[in-house]
Protein backbone atom coordinates (compact mmCIF):
# COMPACT_ATOMS: atom_id res chain seq x y z
CA UNK A 1 0.00 0.00 0.00
CA UNK A 2 2.63 2.17 0.84
CA UNK A 3 4.26 1.65 -2.52
CA UNK A 4 1.21 1.84 -4.38
CA UNK A 5 0.72 5.54 -2.22
CA UNK A 6 4.08 6.60 -2.97
CA UNK A 7 4.56 5.56 -6.81
CA UNK A 8 5.74 9.09 -8.98
CA UNK A 9 6.61 10.49 -5.96
CA UNK A 10 9.96 12.12 -4.91
CA UNK A 11 11.73 11.57 -1.77
CA UNK A 12 11.53 14.90 -0.59
CA UNK A 13 7.67 14.79 -0.93
CA UNK A 14 7.88 12.49 2.36
CA UNK A 15 8.42 13.44 5.98
CA UNK A 16 9.59 10.57 8.53
CA UNK A 17 7.16 11.31 11.27
CA UNK A 18 7.42 7.43 13.20
CA UNK A 19 9.28 4.33 13.39
CA UNK A 20 6.81 1.61 13.75
CA UNK A 21 8.18 -2.01 13.01
CA UNK A 22 6.22 -3.71 9.95
CA UNK A 23 4.00 -0.31 9.54
CA UNK A 24 3.46 1.68 5.65
CA UNK A 25 2.74 4.68 7.20
CA UNK A 26 5.54 6.10 8.80
CA UNK A 27 6.02 8.52 6.63
CA UNK A 28 4.00 11.53 5.43
CA UNK A 29 3.12 13.39 2.50
CA UNK A 30 4.69 16.78 2.75
CA UNK A 31 4.82 18.20 -0.64
CA UNK A 32 6.31 22.05 -1.59
CA UNK A 33 3.67 24.41 -2.49
CA UNK A 34 6.12 24.99 -5.41
CA UNK A 35 6.14 21.48 -6.57
CA UNK A 36 4.05 21.14 -9.99
CA UNK A 37 1.60 18.30 -8.13
CA UNK A 38 0.30 21.83 -6.22
CA UNK A 39 0.38 24.12 -9.11
CA UNK A 40 -1.73 22.10 -11.69
CA UNK A 41 -4.15 21.54 -8.59
CA UNK A 42 -3.88 17.72 -9.03
CA UNK A 43 -5.25 16.26 -5.81
CA UNK A 44 -4.60 12.71 -6.42
CA UNK A 45 -1.53 11.88 -4.21
CA UNK A 46 -3.37 14.15 -1.34
CA UNK A 47 -6.71 12.17 -1.53
CA UNK A 48 -4.51 8.53 -1.27
CA UNK A 49 -3.16 9.58 2.21
CA UNK A 50 -5.87 11.74 3.23
CA UNK A 51 -8.40 8.58 2.71
CA UNK A 52 -5.94 6.90 4.90
CA UNK A 53 -6.63 9.01 7.37
CA UNK A 54 -2.78 10.15 7.84
CA UNK A 55 -2.08 13.99 8.13
CA UNK A 56 -0.55 15.99 5.53
CA UNK A 57 2.48 18.68 5.46
CA UNK A 58 2.62 21.16 2.90
CA UNK A 59 5.33 23.12 3.21
CA UNK A 60 5.75 27.13 2.20
CA UNK A 61 2.06 27.45 2.30
CA UNK A 62 2.55 31.18 2.49
CA UNK A 63 4.55 31.92 -0.56
CA UNK A 64 1.37 32.31 -2.93
CA UNK A 65 0.18 35.10 -0.20
CA UNK A 66 0.22 38.51 -0.44
CA UNK A 67 2.83 39.43 1.92
CA UNK A 68 1.36 40.65 5.10
CA UNK A 69 2.99 40.58 8.66
CA UNK A 70 1.50 37.86 10.92
CA UNK A 71 3.54 39.45 13.72
CA UNK A 72 1.41 39.82 16.61
CA UNK A 73 1.78 43.42 16.82
CA UNK A 74 0.93 44.21 13.46
CA UNK A 75 -2.18 42.23 13.77
CA UNK A 76 -3.28 44.03 17.26
CA UNK A 77 -2.51 47.36 15.77
CA UNK A 78 -4.26 46.13 12.41
CA UNK A 79 -7.27 45.32 14.83
CA UNK A 80 -7.25 48.87 16.77
CA UNK A 81 -7.36 50.51 13.29
CA UNK A 82 -10.89 48.29 12.26
CA UNK A 83 -12.63 49.29 15.60
CA UNK A 84 -13.82 52.23 17.00
CA UNK A 85 -12.32 53.66 19.77
CA UNK A 86 -14.33 52.32 22.85
CA UNK A 87 -13.52 48.87 21.17
CA UNK A 88 -9.82 49.21 20.82
CA UNK A 89 -9.82 51.13 24.44
CA UNK A 90 -11.12 47.52 25.61
CA UNK A 91 -8.43 45.25 24.08
CA UNK A 92 -5.62 46.86 25.52
CA UNK A 93 -5.99 44.31 27.51
CA UNK A 94 -6.34 40.57 26.93
CA UNK A 95 -7.34 37.31 29.30
CA UNK A 96 -4.35 34.67 28.85
CA UNK A 97 -4.44 31.32 29.55
CA UNK A 98 -1.26 30.64 32.22
CA UNK A 99 -0.15 26.85 31.18
CA UNK A 100 1.27 26.60 34.55
CA UNK A 101 -2.06 26.90 36.64
CA UNK A 102 -4.36 26.36 33.35
CA UNK A 103 -6.45 29.61 34.61
CA UNK A 104 -6.74 32.68 32.77
CA UNK A 105 -4.86 36.07 33.75
CA UNK A 106 -5.51 39.54 32.97
CA UNK A 107 -2.55 41.26 31.52
CA UNK A 108 -1.90 44.06 29.08
CA UNK A 109 -1.57 43.61 25.41
CA UNK A 110 1.36 45.20 25.20
CA UNK A 111 3.29 43.42 27.97
CA UNK A 112 1.84 40.13 26.41
CA UNK A 113 2.89 40.30 22.91
CA UNK A 114 6.47 41.92 24.98
CA UNK A 115 6.56 38.39 26.50
CA UNK A 116 6.27 36.64 22.98
CA UNK A 117 9.29 38.61 21.89
CA UNK A 118 11.68 38.35 25.04
CA UNK A 119 9.95 35.54 27.38
CA UNK A 120 8.08 35.83 31.02
CA UNK A 121 9.71 34.62 34.08
CA UNK A 122 8.14 33.98 37.52
CA UNK A 123 10.35 35.34 40.63
CA UNK A 124 12.20 32.09 40.91
CA UNK A 125 12.89 31.72 37.13
CA UNK A 126 10.87 29.44 35.86
CA UNK A 127 9.59 30.26 32.67
CA UNK A 128 6.01 32.21 32.19
CA UNK A 129 3.73 30.46 29.00
CA UNK A 130 0.80 32.20 28.23
CA UNK A 131 -1.00 31.80 25.30
CA UNK A 132 -4.18 32.94 24.07
CA UNK A 133 -6.36 31.11 21.86
CA UNK A 134 -9.11 32.56 19.47
CA UNK A 135 -8.07 35.74 19.49
CA UNK A 136 -9.46 38.10 18.28
CA UNK A 137 -12.76 35.91 18.59
CA UNK A 138 -13.09 33.50 15.41
CA UNK A 139 -16.75 35.02 14.64
CA UNK A 140 -15.43 38.30 13.97
CA UNK A 141 -11.55 37.40 12.94
CA UNK A 142 -13.24 38.70 9.04
CA UNK A 143 -14.89 41.58 10.26
CA UNK A 144 -11.89 43.00 12.84
CA UNK A 145 -9.07 41.88 10.29
CA UNK A 146 -10.43 41.50 6.51
CA UNK A 147 -7.32 41.77 5.03
CA UNK A 148 -5.44 39.46 6.86
CA UNK A 149 -8.54 36.48 6.72
CA UNK A 150 -8.15 37.49 2.93
CA UNK A 151 -4.47 36.47 2.83
CA UNK A 152 -4.96 33.41 4.74
CA UNK A 153 -7.79 31.78 3.04
CA UNK A 154 -5.66 32.67 -0.47
CA UNK A 155 -2.83 30.81 1.51
CA UNK A 156 -5.06 27.37 2.00
CA UNK A 157 -3.45 24.44 0.27
CA UNK A 158 -5.63 22.14 -1.77
CA UNK A 159 -8.60 24.98 -1.05
CA UNK A 160 -11.37 22.50 -3.34
CA UNK A 161 -11.26 20.97 0.54
CA UNK A 162 -10.19 24.14 2.65
CA UNK A 163 -11.79 27.44 1.56
CA UNK A 164 -14.41 28.26 3.96
CA UNK A 165 -16.15 30.59 1.87
CA UNK A 166 -16.20 28.29 -1.75
CA UNK A 167 -14.69 24.73 -1.39
CA UNK A 168 -16.10 22.97 -4.01
CA UNK A 169 -15.25 19.85 -1.78
CA UNK A 170 -15.74 21.19 1.76
CA UNK A 171 -19.35 19.83 2.98
CA UNK A 172 -19.39 22.73 5.49
CA UNK A 173 -19.50 25.40 2.83
CA UNK A 174 -23.10 23.81 1.22
CA UNK A 175 -24.96 25.02 4.21
CA UNK A 176 -26.75 28.00 2.10
CA UNK A 177 -27.48 31.67 3.78
CA UNK A 178 -29.96 31.78 6.54
CA UNK A 179 -29.43 28.87 8.21
CA UNK A 180 -26.97 28.96 11.40
CA UNK A 181 -23.85 27.64 10.74
CA UNK A 182 -21.26 26.28 13.34
CA UNK A 183 -17.62 28.45 13.74
CA UNK A 184 -15.09 26.83 11.97
CA UNK A 185 -12.80 30.14 11.83
CA UNK A 186 -10.83 31.13 10.65
CA UNK A 187 -9.12 30.96 14.30
CA UNK A 188 -6.04 32.10 15.66
CA UNK A 189 -3.72 30.16 18.58
CA UNK A 190 -0.74 33.19 19.80
CA UNK A 191 1.41 31.43 22.50
CA UNK A 192 4.81 31.50 24.05
CA UNK A 193 7.35 28.49 23.98
CA UNK A 194 10.93 27.34 24.45
CA UNK A 195 12.70 24.13 22.86
CA UNK A 196 13.27 22.63 26.08
CA UNK A 197 10.40 20.38 27.40
CA UNK A 198 9.77 21.40 30.96
CA UNK A 199 7.69 18.86 32.29
CA UNK A 200 4.94 21.34 34.32
CA UNK A 201 3.66 24.89 32.69
CA UNK A 202 4.83 24.29 28.90
CA UNK A 203 3.43 25.88 26.26
CA UNK A 204 0.53 23.47 24.95
CA UNK A 205 -2.06 22.58 23.37
CA UNK A 206 -3.50 19.03 25.32
CA UNK A 207 -4.38 15.77 23.97
CA UNK A 208 -7.39 16.51 21.93
CA UNK A 209 -9.95 15.31 18.94
CA UNK A 210 -11.76 17.79 17.11
CA UNK A 211 -14.97 16.80 15.20
CA UNK A 212 -13.97 18.18 12.13
CA UNK A 213 -10.92 17.86 9.61
CA UNK A 214 -8.31 20.97 10.55
CA UNK A 215 -5.88 22.34 8.63
CA UNK A 216 -3.29 25.02 10.93
CA UNK A 217 -0.37 27.47 9.48
CA UNK A 218 2.60 28.94 11.53
CA UNK A 219 2.32 32.09 10.55
CA UNK A 220 4.90 33.45 12.83
CA UNK A 221 7.47 32.72 15.02
CA UNK A 222 9.88 34.32 17.35
CA UNK A 223 12.63 32.58 19.24
CA UNK A 224 13.13 33.35 22.85
CA UNK A 225 17.02 33.83 24.37
CA UNK A 226 17.42 32.32 27.81
CA UNK A 227 19.97 33.11 30.45
CA UNK A 228 21.99 30.94 31.59
CA UNK A 229 20.89 31.58 35.33
CA UNK A 230 17.53 30.83 34.01
CA UNK A 231 18.52 27.56 32.25
CA UNK A 232 20.32 26.93 35.70
CA UNK A 233 17.23 27.37 37.85
CA UNK A 234 14.82 25.42 35.23
CA UNK A 235 17.12 22.40 35.83
CA UNK A 236 17.08 22.89 39.75
CA UNK A 237 13.53 22.81 39.50
CA UNK A 238 13.39 19.94 37.28
CA UNK A 239 15.06 18.33 39.66
CA UNK A 240 12.54 19.36 43.17
CA UNK A 241 9.78 18.04 40.61
CA UNK A 242 11.02 14.75 39.67
CA UNK A 243 11.85 13.77 43.67
CA UNK A 244 8.26 15.32 44.53
CA UNK A 245 6.42 13.00 41.53
CA UNK A 246 8.24 10.05 43.08
CA UNK A 247 7.58 10.98 46.48
CA UNK A 248 3.71 11.20 45.51
CA UNK A 249 3.91 7.74 43.33
CA UNK A 250 5.30 5.71 46.68
CA UNK A 251 2.92 7.31 48.85
CA UNK A 252 0.30 6.05 46.15
CA UNK A 253 1.67 2.61 46.02
CA UNK A 254 1.69 2.64 49.66
CA UNK A 255 -2.11 3.84 49.86
CA UNK A 256 -2.80 0.57 47.46
CA UNK A 257 -1.00 -1.46 50.37
CA UNK A 258 -2.13 0.08 53.04
CA UNK A 259 -5.51 1.49 53.39
CA UNK A 260 -4.76 2.98 56.82
CA UNK A 261 -1.43 4.26 55.58
CA UNK A 262 -1.29 7.37 58.19
CA UNK A 263 -0.61 10.88 56.95
CA UNK A 264 3.42 11.47 56.24
CA UNK A 265 5.41 13.15 59.19
CA UNK A 266 5.34 17.25 59.57
CA UNK A 267 8.87 17.29 58.44
CA UNK A 268 7.76 15.61 54.91
CA UNK A 269 5.01 17.45 54.40
CA UNK A 270 7.08 20.43 54.62
CA UNK A 271 9.37 19.21 52.20
CA UNK A 272 6.39 19.13 49.90
CA UNK A 273 4.89 22.63 50.64
CA UNK A 274 8.44 23.83 49.86
CA UNK A 275 8.17 22.38 46.47
CA UNK A 276 4.84 23.69 45.89
CA UNK A 277 5.80 27.01 46.90
CA UNK A 278 9.03 26.82 44.42
CA UNK A 279 6.91 25.53 41.82
CA UNK A 280 5.34 28.79 40.73
CA UNK A 281 1.67 28.80 40.60
CA UNK A 282 0.66 31.19 43.66
CA UNK A 283 -1.35 33.98 42.17
CA UNK A 284 0.40 36.26 43.34
CA UNK A 285 3.59 35.00 40.98
CA UNK A 286 1.53 36.05 38.24
CA UNK A 287 2.78 39.44 36.74
CA UNK A 288 6.48 39.22 37.63
CA UNK A 289 8.25 41.53 35.42
CA UNK A 290 10.21 40.05 32.26
CA UNK A 291 13.32 39.77 31.57
CA UNK A 292 15.08 42.74 31.56
CA UNK A 293 16.58 44.08 28.27
CA UNK A 294 20.28 43.59 29.89
CA UNK A 295 19.75 40.16 30.50
CA UNK A 296 18.42 39.50 27.41
CA UNK A 297 21.56 40.98 25.70
CA UNK A 298 23.69 38.81 27.89
CA UNK A 299 21.68 35.62 27.26
CA UNK A 300 22.50 32.79 24.73
CA UNK A 301 20.51 30.86 22.43
CA UNK A 302 19.00 27.55 23.98
CA UNK A 303 19.66 26.43 20.06
CA UNK A 304 21.72 27.46 17.77
CA UNK A 305 20.07 25.83 15.28
CA UNK A 306 19.23 28.08 11.91
CA UNK A 307 15.47 28.96 11.45
CA UNK A 308 15.16 26.77 8.05
CA UNK A 309 17.06 23.80 10.57
CA UNK A 310 14.22 23.91 13.75
CA UNK A 311 10.36 24.60 13.70
CA UNK A 312 8.52 26.16 15.87
CA UNK A 313 6.10 23.46 17.13
CA UNK A 314 5.88 20.23 18.06
CA UNK A 315 3.11 17.66 16.53
CA UNK A 316 1.86 14.35 18.01
CA UNK A 317 -1.01 13.14 16.10
CA UNK A 318 -2.10 9.39 16.43
CA UNK A 319 -3.94 7.41 14.27
CA UNK A 320 -7.48 6.32 14.59
CA UNK A 321 -7.24 2.65 15.52
CA UNK A 322 -4.94 3.55 18.41
CA UNK A 323 -7.25 5.45 19.99
CA UNK A 324 -8.52 2.33 22.56
CA UNK A 325 -5.43 1.60 23.46
CA UNK A 326 -4.58 5.78 24.09
CA UNK A 327 -7.26 5.90 26.32
CA UNK A 328 -6.30 2.41 27.95
CA UNK A 329 -3.17 3.75 28.87
CA UNK A 330 -4.07 7.32 30.10
CA UNK A 331 -6.43 5.56 31.83
CA UNK A 332 -3.97 3.92 33.40
CA UNK A 333 -1.27 6.23 34.31
CA UNK A 334 -3.85 9.49 34.99
CA UNK A 335 -2.58 9.92 38.57
CA UNK A 336 0.91 10.72 37.06
CA UNK A 337 -0.21 13.88 35.18
CA UNK A 338 -0.93 17.32 36.51
CA UNK A 339 -3.60 19.82 35.27
CA UNK A 340 -5.41 22.60 36.86
CA UNK A 341 -3.46 24.44 38.81
CA UNK A 342 -0.41 21.98 38.37
CA UNK A 343 -2.06 19.36 40.93
CA UNK A 344 -2.52 16.21 39.65
CA UNK A 345 -5.68 14.77 37.35
CA UNK A 346 -8.31 13.65 39.86
CA UNK A 347 -10.93 12.71 37.72
CA UNK A 348 -10.99 11.14 34.01
CA UNK A 349 -14.72 11.49 32.44
CA UNK A 350 -13.15 11.00 29.14
CA UNK A 351 -9.73 10.82 28.15
CA UNK A 352 -9.19 12.23 25.55
CA UNK A 353 -12.19 14.92 25.47
CA UNK A 354 -11.54 15.83 28.66
CA UNK A 355 -8.29 17.96 27.22
CA UNK A 356 -6.67 17.51 30.60
CA UNK A 357 -3.54 15.47 29.42
CA UNK A 358 -0.23 16.24 27.51
CA UNK A 359 1.80 13.13 26.51
CA UNK A 360 5.49 13.87 27.50
CA UNK A 361 8.92 12.21 25.76
CA UNK A 362 8.47 9.90 29.14
CA UNK A 363 4.83 8.77 28.59
CA UNK A 364 5.60 8.41 25.22
CA UNK A 365 8.35 6.01 25.74
CA UNK A 366 5.95 4.31 28.26
CA UNK A 367 2.91 4.24 26.07
CA UNK A 368 5.21 2.44 22.88
CA UNK A 369 6.06 -0.18 25.34
CA UNK A 370 3.27 -1.07 27.00
CA UNK A 371 1.03 -0.84 23.95
CA UNK A 372 2.94 -0.64 20.74
CA UNK A 373 1.49 2.89 19.76
CA UNK A 374 3.49 5.56 18.89
CA UNK A 375 1.89 8.86 17.08
CA UNK A 376 2.67 10.84 14.35
CA UNK A 377 5.99 13.68 15.50
CA UNK A 378 7.38 15.62 13.96
CA UNK A 379 8.30 19.98 13.81
CA UNK A 380 5.98 22.34 12.22
CA UNK A 381 8.41 24.91 10.76
CA UNK A 382 7.33 28.38 9.70
CA UNK A 383 4.83 28.33 6.70
CA UNK A 384 4.20 24.76 7.02
CA UNK A 385 0.34 23.83 6.70
CA UNK A 386 -0.62 20.76 8.92
CA UNK A 387 -4.00 18.74 7.56
CA UNK A 388 -4.79 16.83 10.34
CA UNK A 389 -8.02 14.37 9.93
CA UNK A 390 -11.29 14.64 12.18
CA UNK A 391 -10.91 11.45 14.68
CA UNK A 392 -7.13 12.04 15.36
CA UNK A 393 -5.94 12.66 18.13
CA UNK A 394 -3.25 14.60 18.63
CA UNK A 395 -1.18 17.62 20.90
CA UNK A 396 0.94 20.57 20.41
CA UNK A 397 3.81 21.79 21.91
CA UNK A 398 5.60 25.54 21.44
CA UNK A 399 9.05 25.39 20.33
CA UNK A 400 9.39 29.39 20.07
CA UNK A 401 6.88 31.80 20.30
CA UNK A 402 3.95 31.12 17.90
CA UNK A 403 0.98 32.14 16.24
CA UNK A 404 -0.60 29.87 14.00
CA UNK A 405 -4.06 30.31 11.76
CA UNK A 406 -6.24 27.40 11.85
CA UNK A 407 -9.77 26.50 10.15
CA UNK A 408 -11.73 23.84 10.33
CA UNK A 409 -13.70 21.65 7.24
CA UNK A 410 -15.74 18.98 6.61
CA UNK A 411 -14.15 16.85 3.84
CA UNK A 412 -16.07 14.31 2.15
CA UNK A 413 -13.87 11.26 3.26
CA UNK A 414 -14.27 11.89 6.56
CA UNK A 415 -17.84 12.72 6.62
CA UNK A 416 -18.27 9.38 8.70
CA UNK A 417 -15.54 10.09 11.36
CA UNK A 418 -17.77 13.12 12.14
CA UNK A 419 -20.95 11.59 12.63
CA UNK A 420 -18.79 9.18 15.27
CA UNK A 421 -17.68 11.81 16.90
CA UNK A 422 -20.85 13.61 16.82
CA UNK A 423 -22.43 10.72 18.25
CA UNK A 424 -19.36 10.39 20.78
CA UNK A 425 -19.61 13.77 21.69
CA UNK A 426 -23.32 13.65 22.65
CA UNK A 427 -22.94 11.19 25.12
CA UNK A 428 -20.57 13.04 27.45
CA UNK A 429 -21.87 14.38 30.31
CA UNK A 430 -24.36 17.35 29.58
CA UNK A 431 -22.10 19.52 31.77
CA UNK A 432 -18.46 18.80 29.82
CA UNK A 433 -17.19 21.32 27.56
CA UNK A 434 -16.68 19.57 25.07
CA UNK A 435 -20.76 19.23 24.32
CA UNK A 436 -20.22 22.77 23.69
CA UNK A 437 -18.83 22.17 19.71
CA UNK A 438 -21.88 21.56 17.25
CA UNK A 439 -20.60 20.42 13.74
CA UNK A 440 -24.43 19.78 12.86
CA UNK A 441 -22.75 17.37 10.37
CA UNK A 442 -26.05 16.02 9.59
CA UNK A 443 -27.69 19.01 8.27
CA UNK A 444 -24.24 19.69 6.50
CA UNK A 445 -25.10 16.22 4.76
CA UNK A 446 -28.50 17.10 3.71
CA UNK A 447 -27.74 20.32 2.20
CA UNK A 448 -24.88 18.78 0.35
CA UNK A 449 -26.67 16.02 -0.85
CA UNK A 450 -29.25 18.24 -2.55
CA UNK A 451 -26.73 21.01 -3.78
CA UNK A 452 -25.00 17.81 -5.62
CA UNK A 453 -28.86 16.90 -7.24
CA UNK A 454 -29.29 20.10 -8.51
CA UNK A 455 -26.19 20.19 -9.74
CA UNK A 456 -26.16 17.25 -11.54
CA UNK A 457 -29.96 17.88 -13.20
CA UNK A 458 -28.54 21.19 -14.34
CA UNK A 459 -25.60 18.67 -16.13
CA UNK A 460 -28.40 16.75 -17.75
CA UNK A 461 -30.48 19.78 -18.28
CA UNK A 462 -27.92 21.73 -20.70
CA UNK A 463 -28.77 22.01 -24.61
CA UNK A 464 -25.76 19.45 -25.40
CA UNK A 465 -27.32 16.61 -23.33
CA UNK A 466 -31.03 17.31 -24.81
CA UNK A 467 -29.79 17.02 -28.24
CA UNK A 468 -27.73 13.75 -27.46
Amino acid sequence: MFKRKCSGMSKKMLRRAASRVDSDDNYLYCPDLKDNILKEGKLFHFRQFWTSGEPVIVRDALEQAPGLSWEPMVIWRALCENVDSEISSKMSEVKAIDCLAGCEVEISTRQFFKGYREGRRYINFWPEMLKLKDWPPSDKFEDLLPRHCDEFISALPFSEYTDPRAGILNVAVKLPPGVLKPDLGPKTYIGYGIVEELGRGDSVTKLHCDMSDAVNILTHTEEVVLSHEQHSAIARLKEIHRVQDDQERLDRESLKCQADLLVEGDNEEQEVSDIRDISAFPSEMYGKPEISKSETELATLWSSSTEEETGGALWDIFRREDVPKLEAYLRNHSNEFRHTYCSPVEQVVHPIHDQSFYLTSEHKMKLKEEFGVEPWTFEQRLGEAVFIPAGCPHQVRNLKSCTKVAVDFVSPENVHECLRLTEEFRQLPKNHKAREDKLEIKKMIIYAVDQAVKDLEGLLSTPTQRNT
